[in-house]
């Protein structure tokens, strides 16, 4: 039971909208795994509900040891679409702290655009909230580094919501590199279509049932036009970081399972891109990123240009592996076998969200754990700060930080809008 002084203390918190780390704690890991719930239903809140929320929903609904028992979405256009879907008993809000404040309810799954997604993630941790969160994990690197300590400070199972490591042909695919079936790959090649294009528009109203200021949240403030908001926000800074952070994260999630990176990153980055003139959109509209890797000694090339279309391209010694949902041998021979019994073999599961229920339940960490989602997630901001740089950068993956170069640690994070804060 939690008493009535800490529960204050964490309603002045949340609706304070402060996530600084200096506050005392509200559940000590502790008091986390008394809340722990049983080999039972989990208790879910949903917040987004825009596309990639109602993907969610309909997986929850299917899972059984899921009971769904709140939504939550700034547009209130959204909370009427999936209201006849949710079940009864299912509560609708508008504030995503109102879930938060709810002791019932287990773990949430968050969906909302991506410069939200570490202030709710954090503030879940710190309720006592399992989460899983949507890829990209974060806007920022600092971002994901604060999320990590949140998980381990309140004991948290927190899942990046990208399903490749639950697609056994990605796993296969990845096993084959891993074991040497085409030989030492010493090249990675991602393409990518180019970022859309819109022309400059002025500001429009605010439509009714929409909290724009909420839908902002730690985001700078703007003027409201559809574009910057639901599907199309990813092709403004502010919110996204285009296609790199978005198919990007999903392709180099793939890339790190293969190459075994994903305890370390990239030591030197360096991308260029072209800016469309009279763009509302001010993500590249296309761009070039080279990720240079000391262990394993690999080379990964994201080329995003006119003509593209998303592909994975492993090049070995031996053999070239191509494709995304499908992969064929382009080059080369290999022998792409089932992998054997006394070769690596990479952690299993067959259900994203059903993986992360075991997580929940087990206290073990799901296959996609949030300092893993980090890391793959840091290749995008590490291509996106050397292209705002306009030059190579060199980047320390033990410290997390650019070496010698104070002008690039600046970018690590951006400063919030109050009052939100991390």
């Amino acid at each position: 039971m939690i008493s009535r002084t800490v529960r204050m203390d964490r309603r002045r918190f949340l609706y304070g909208a402060a996530l600084g780390w200096g506050l005392p704690w509200v559940w000590t890991r502790g008091q986390a795994a008394e809340k722990m719930p049983p080999n039972g239903q989990v208790t879910v809140g949903l917040i987004g509900l825009g596309s990639r929320g109602r993907d969610l929903l309909a997986m929850i609904r299917q899972e059984p040891r899921c009971r769904l028992a709140a939504v939550c979405d700034v547009d209130q256009k959204h909370l009427a679409d999936v209201l006849p879907w949710v079940g009864e008993g299912c509560q609708a809000y508008g504030d995503f702290r109102r879930i938060l404040d709810r002791q019932d309810i287990d773990a949430v799954v968050i969906t909302t655009p991506d410069h939200w997604h570490a202030a709710m993630t954090i503030l879940a941790c710190q309720a006592g909230k399992d989460v899983y969160c949507e890829k990209p994990l974060t806007r920022t690197i600092g971002e994901g580094q604060a999320m990590i300590r949140a998980a381990r400070r309140y004991g948290r199972m927190v899942q990046m919501g990208s399903q490749y490591r639950s697609i056994a042909r990605t796993r296969q695919v990845c096993e084959w590199v891993r074991n040497g079936r085409l030989g030492r790959v010493h090249t990675v090649r991602l393409t990518h279509a180019p970022n859309p294009t819109r022309p400059p528009e002025p500001p429009q109203p605010v439509p009714q049932g929409l909290d724009w200021d909420m839908w902002l949240g730690p985001a700078p403030w703007a003027e409201y036009h559809p574009a910057r908001c639901h599907f199309t926000y990813r092709y403004f800074m502010d919110y996204g970081a285009g296609a790199l952070a978005d198919n990007g994260v999903h392709m180099f999630g793939v890339v790190s399972w293969a190459l075994g990176t994903d305890q370390t990153g990239p030591v030197r980055i360096e991308a260029t891109g072209r800016q469309e003139p009279n763009n509302l959109y001010d993500v590249p509209v296309e761009m070039e990123v080279r990720l240079e890797f000391a262990d394993p000694p690999c080379t990964v090339l994201w080329e995003q240009k006119a003509g593209h279309k998303l592909n994975i391209e492993f090049i070995g010694q031996q053999a070239t592996l191509s494709g995304f949902w499908e992969f064929k041998l382009v080059q080369g021979q290999a022998d792409l076998s089932p992998t054997k019994p006394n070769e690596i073999h990479l952690p299993q599961s067959d259900n994203h969200l059903g993986n992360w229920i075991d997580s929940i339940q087990s206290r073990q960490l799901p296959i996609y754990d949030v300092e893993l989602g980090h890391r793959v997630t840091t290749w995008s901001h590490l291509g996106n700060i050397a292209y705002r740089l306009g030059r190579p950068v060199h980047w320390d993956p033990v410290q997390e930080e650019f070496l010698g170069d104070e002008q690039a640690n600046r970018l690590l994070h951006v400063a919030y809008r109050p009052p939100w804060q991390v």
